[in-house]
């Protein structure tokens, strides 16, 4: 909990602010002590966050802004699983499909005004796992069959990592959470799985140093030196990596023995949980019960 000196310092928010759009608009409830002091949770902070994104970067009201974060919040989130292919059944077909035909034109003004429009209409991790996972999972798969170029592909996914970046930043780090390296090793270009379970990471306070895909091991135990990094988080797409991937947990060892691994994607079948190197399941629930375990945990000392 956050008191509202604490929160305006963290938002980059005047104190005025805060309490103008809690009094008159009614944007959020904090707790109070027993003195009648204010004090913010880190959802209050997340939708007051959101709130100042719609009314600085987008041009929006905030009463405006408020009646959609409130109607955002009375649709429940969609539960939080790894995509597959967009069918017309999905309830978020529609925004599936108009994304992807402004996506096959390479019309990136639609494509982004449509993005803004879905964050403001859902909550943004109803936007991250049911609109933008099963849009990139059909775009990679057209891109395969042939029907939208590799620039097309390119494009897009530089469009949609600048989106989940974006939020990345949002959300208030932890010094008391162990730091991460967030990767695809060496061969690995599918880096979806990755930035999900990244944001998840954020969610929940971890500082995560995101490398993204087809990330080489040369460098890296020096890096996790210098950022004193405690976990390392990798996915695979392709089974055949497995053996890049104990690699890299063999060299990145060396440098910190007590390193844990986070190894998830479906190039991973096998289970790996242990003290040291675990195997991410599918959803939020097996992410929440690594989380979970993972607080029983010594950190480890660099």
């Amino acid at each position: 909990m956050y008191n509202i000196k604490a929160a305006a310092k963290l938002l980059d928010m005047p104190k005025v602010t805060i309490r103008s759009w809690e009094t008159r608009y009614n944007a959020i409830t904090p707790a109070r002590t027993e003195s009648g002091h204010r004090l913010y949770s880190d959802q209050n902070l997340e939708d007051l966050k959101w709130l100042k994104i719609q009314v600085q970067e987008r041009g929006f009201k905030i009463s405006e802004a408020v009646k959609q974060l409130h109607a955002s919040k009375r649709k429940p989130a969609e539960k939080a699983v790894m995509p597959t292919t967009a069918t017309d059944e999905e309830p978020f077909s529609k925004s599936i499909q108009e994304l992807y035909l402004a996506a096959s034109e390479m019309d990136t003004e639609r494509f982004n005004y449509l993005l803004d429009l879905n964050f403001s209409l859902f909550h943004y991790r109803t936007v991250f796992f049911s609109i933008i996972a099963p849009l990139m999972v059909h775009i990679g798969e057209e891109w395969e069959n042939g029907s939208l170029t590799a620039a097309h592909e390119h494009m897009i996914s530089h469009i949609v990592q600048q989106r989940f970046s974006h939020f990345f930043r949002i959300f208030p780090t932890s010094t008391e959470m162990p730091k991460v390296m967030a990767l695809c090793p060496s061969g690995e270009n599918h880096q979806l799985g990755l930035l999900l379970f990244t944001l998840f990471l954020r969610e929940n306070g971890f500082p995560v140093m995101y490398f993204g895909q087809d990330t080489p091991i040369a460098g890296l135990p020096e890096a996790a030196r210098q950022q004193q990094t405690e976990i390392v988080c990798m996915s695979i797409l392709d089974a055949k990596l497995l053996p890049t991937v104990e690699h890299y947990i063999e060299e990145l060892s060396k440098e910190n023995p007590g390193m844990r691994f986070l190894v998830g994607g479906k190039g991973v079948a096998q289970k790996l949980h242990s003290k040291k190197v675990w195997h991410l399941g599918e959803t939020y629930e097996s992410w929440q019960q690594w989380l979970d375990e993972q607080k029983e945990l010594p950190l480890s000392k660099t």
